[in-house]
């Protein structure tokens, strides 16, 4: 009889401890993601040369953002995961919805991330002028092009789509405020701290949202919401 009581016990709280650190990773993903941002440091205009520049006056700054930035991309996946699920159990085509462009445009981001070291290897070249010549031809490249659009698209409006979800299944509607004003702030591109505001306040969204799903899953675990429950039935 004990062994069934513990094995039941086991069978609740894994599932808890799961979502527990998928809602921890939504949380440091777009944290980290601000950290990334701060730690590369800005080039003096947005075009190529000043950005070559800018990652041959400072590589290991570059390189130490790439890192951190493909760590938050790493995060981002459970994270969002967690984010979905109480939206696809309440509101099936929200999260769906959510859900596939925040991946989609994560896989893009993804795509645009490889060629991180190939611009620190041109950055270094001393054939600076053919280097801008090729990086543009890369950047108007239409796979490249596809690529931007994606992760514009996707990984931009996929988060807000699923902070709606949650908000229509009774979350707080000051998760998707946050993340519509974050988005809306980075579009700005006003600046490096403008964007370093909209990448704070696209954190505090998630960072809210996985609060709430947490105190909702462990205080009042409904099984039409609860996460403990939907990822128990798939065990």
């Amino acid at each position: 009889m004990s062994e069934q009581v513990m094995t039941r016990r086991e069978a609740t709280a894994r599932p808890s401890t799961i979502v527990g650190w998928c809602l921890v990773a939504l949380v440091l993903a777009p944290t980290l993601v601000l950290v990334a941002h701060l730690v590369q440091a800005a080039p003096v205009a947005h075009d190529t040369a000043s950005e070559l520049a800018s990652i041959a006056a400072s590589p290991l700054r570059y390189q130490a953002s790439g890192s951190v930035g493909f760590c938050a991309v790493v995060l981002y996946v459970p994270g969002l995961i967690a984010m979905a699920t109480p939206v696809r159990a309440a509101r099936p085509w929200l999260g769906g919805i959510g859900l596939g462009l925040s991946i989609t445009g994560l896989l893009s981001l993804t795509s645009l991330m490889g060629s991180g070291p190939v611009s620190l290897a041109m950055a270094q070249a001393p054939e600076r002028a053919a280097m801008i010549r090729v990086t543009d031809a890369y950047e108007s490249a239409p796979l490249t092009v596809a690529w931007m659009l994606l992760m514009l698209v996707g990984f931009s409006l996929g988060p807000v789509v699923l902070g709606i979800g949650l908000w229509r299944s009774g979350f707080t509607i000051v998760i998707p405020v946050l993340l519509a004003t974050g988005l809306v702030v980075q579009m700005l591109d006003a600046g490096r701290w403008w964007l370093a505001l909209g990448y704070a306040l696209s954190a505090a969204g998630m960072t809210l949202a996985a609060a709430t799903i947490w105190r909702q899953d462990s205080v009042v675990p409904g099984p039409e919401t609860s996460l403990s429950s939907i990822a128990g039935d798939r065990r």
